[in-house]
């Protein structure tokens, strides 16, 4: 049955892409490795890269970097070409979407749902990955480019409701991260924050999101219980 049909609260579904839909945290760990070593700075393990991921990849590199080039802009710009260049070669390498992901997502389609990625990664690697794993169920990507300044500046997610004809009121935004669930509220979208992802618990309860869950099946009973609540009123 179409979602509109139904006259549910939400009819638009837009996802963080790392840490929320994909596993990505192997390709960026072993891409921040080369580029880290390459400029002769100490290498990390996954659980560095994975709590300083969510910010785009200078976020990232200057977290794992950990300020040693904050005076040498021009190092830092290397740093990150380096490992933008190794991670849009190499992104595919270890990365899967999580488990339940793909069930998820096939459900949503098949209600009606609208749906979209909106991500901190580059916009050429985003789309990329978009079109790789999800081209039969989410048709549009925005991630970062010259126009769209990184999450939780609203801009890329404005921009996602209006090329899909959304409103942020009927939109939950879904990620994994700070950023995440702030750049929700910056649009005015329901936040709803995922714990298997790049963040613990206890970080994204610190973020106050509208709804915290731990399996993807989770999603699809917000959207399901808010068409419960409607019959039941």
């Amino acid at each position: 049955m179409d979602m509109a049909e139904t006259e549910r609260d939400y009819d638009t579904v837009i996802f963080d892409m790392d840490g929320t839909l994909l596993d990505t945290v192997a390709d960026l760990q072993v891409a921040a490795n080369y580029a880290l070593k390459r400029a002769g700075l100490p290498e990390v393990d996954a659980e560095a890269t994975r709590y300083a991921a969510g910010y785009g990849a200078v976020g990232l590199m200057e977290k794992l970097s950990e300020g040693e080039l904050a005076d040498d802009k021009a190092a830092l710009d290397k740093l990150v070409a380096d490992f933008r260049g190794y991670y849009s070669e190499h992104n595919t390498d270890q990365t899967k979407p999580y488990d339940g992901v793909e069930e998820m997502l096939a459900t949503l389609k098949q209600a009606g749902a609208k749906m979209g990625i909106v991500s901190n990664k580059v916009h050429g690697d985003t789309e990329a990955l978009r079109k790789i794993y999800f081209d039969d169920t989410i048709p549009l990507a925005i991630g970062l480019n010259s126009a769209m300044p990184r999450k939780p500046d609203p801009k890329m997610l404005n921009s996602a409701l209006e090329l899909l004809g959304s409103s942020a009121e009927r939109t939950l935004y879904v990620g994994d991260s700070e950023p995440d669930v702030q750049i929700a509220k910056n649009a005015g979208c329901t936040s709803v924050a995922c714990t298997w992802g790049f963040r613990s618990r206890a970080v994204l309860e610190a973020e106050d999101p509208d709804y915290i869950i731990d399996h993807p099946s989770e999603l699809v009973a917000i959207i399901d219980k808010t068409d419960e609540d409607e019959q039941a009123s």
